[in-house]
């Protein structure tokens, strides 16, 4: 027991050093600690408890990413293996820390290359009870049509090649936001959205 102990302690004070280094902008002395952390974080079974006890802890920087040795090295196995296993929290996870997820391109396309939405909305499939998966999967869903309407009135971002297919899919997705935004958060802009798509259907029927 004491030697789990000390174990325990030795890993929270490698991962205590590496929170200082980073939070003063030492970059080699953080890599180098984060590196102590993966090389200490082997077993498997130790990789699943260090995530659930460290993973909040640990900063984003400004493109929304993790450390990315301790993500590749210990944090990325763990989701990955519970997801397989149908994990409602590994799926909202793996969609929170998508920018580490795509940073690496092996790992990316082993999961199928989804997109973050994807993974929220898999997550709240599997517990459609939880507002925390609810809220994610209805703000990846807006802002998707931030995105598409971004450029309105000039045009709307959808696949010109397929354009009906394109407007049913919008529309679906207009659906997902009202069913999903409970509090109306975003009626309004829901509204103008819906408005903008009627008037580009117009302008489509106009040149046919």
């Amino acid at each position: 027991m004491t030697d789990a102990i000390d174990y325990i302690q030795s890993i929270d004070d490698l991962l205590d050093s590496f929170l200082e280094f980073d939070a003063l902008g030492q970059r080699t002395e953080a890599k180098q600690a984060a590196l102590a952390i993966v090389d200490a974080v082997s077993a498997f079974d130790a990789k699943v408890a260090w995530t659930r006890r460290n993973l909040d802890r640990l900063p984003l920087n400004r493109n929304g990413r993790i450390r990315h040795e301790i993500y590749q090295g210990i944090v990325f196995p763990v989701l990955k293996a519970e997801f397989d296993r149908g994990n409602a929290e590994a799926s909202y996870l793996l969609g929170k820390y998508w920018q580490n997820l795509i940073e690496n391109r092996a790992s990316y396309m082993l999961m199928g290359e989804p997109s973050a939405r994807c993974f929220f909305r898999l997550a709240f499939q599997f517990e459609p009870s939880s507002e925390r998966y609810q809220r994610a999967y209805l703000n990846a869903l807006v802002t998707g049509l931030q995105y598409t309407f971004h450029e309105w009135p000039t045009g709307i971002l959808i696949d010109y090649s397929n354009l009906q297919d394109g407007l049913r899919q919008l529309k679906e997705e207009f659906d997902l936001v009202q069913s999903l935004d409970t509090g109306g958060k975003f009626a309004a802009d829901l509204v103008e959205w819906i408005e903008a798509t009627k008037q580009f259907e117009e302008r489509l029927a106009k040149r046919q």
